[in-house]
């Protein structure tokens, strides 16, 4: 048993001790290998000069925290921007130039999400109402579409 055993350490002890070695190449390359350079070839034996190597610790250092900064004095009342009507009442305006052939995705960037929404009995269309608003006021236009697309515009005055 223990002849077994030394034939199987022999071939484990070859590969224990390995080495590496840097060398000139022709043409001024660099190579790396395992066994020892020609002679007059060698840039470096990493066995006898080491590489430097750093260091960094694995778990990093811990900061102080940075110092609270001081507070102002406290609002009494909420600060609020301006609502941006125009930008509606731009939308509201432009429903009067809704022409067929338009699809879904240009009605809704141009004049908006529709108040009223609606289907048609089969299924296959939807009808999207807009209602009077301030800057298109006494009317409201009906879009039938059909496939993503506008196929009909209704213009009615109401008073």
């Amino acid at each position: 048993m223990a002849a077994l055993l030394v034939w199987i350490m022999i071939p484990l002890s070859t590969g224990l001790h390995a080495a590496v070695f840097k060398c000139a190449a022709e043409g001024g390359a660099v190579v790396y290998q395992d066994a020892q350079c020609q002679p007059g070839k060698e840039l470096r034996n990493f066995d006898t000069d080491p590489p430097a190597v750093s260091i960094v610790p694995a778990i990093p250092e811990s900061r102080p925290a940075p110092p609270a900064k001081e507070r102002s004095a406290p609002r009494t009342s909420i600060e609020r921007r301006p609502v941006k009507e125009k930008a509606k009442d731009d939308k509201v305006a432009a429903r009067r130039f809704a022409q067929t052939g338009m699809s879904e995705a240009e009605v809704i960037a141009r004049f908006g999400r529709p108040e009223v929404e609606s289907r048609s009995r089969r299924g296959q269309g939807k009808q999207w109402s807009y209602l009077p608003a301030p800057g298109d006021p006494e009317t409201i236009t009906t879009l039938t579409i059909t496939g993503g697309k506008v196929t009909d515009v209704e213009r009615k005055i109401v008073r």
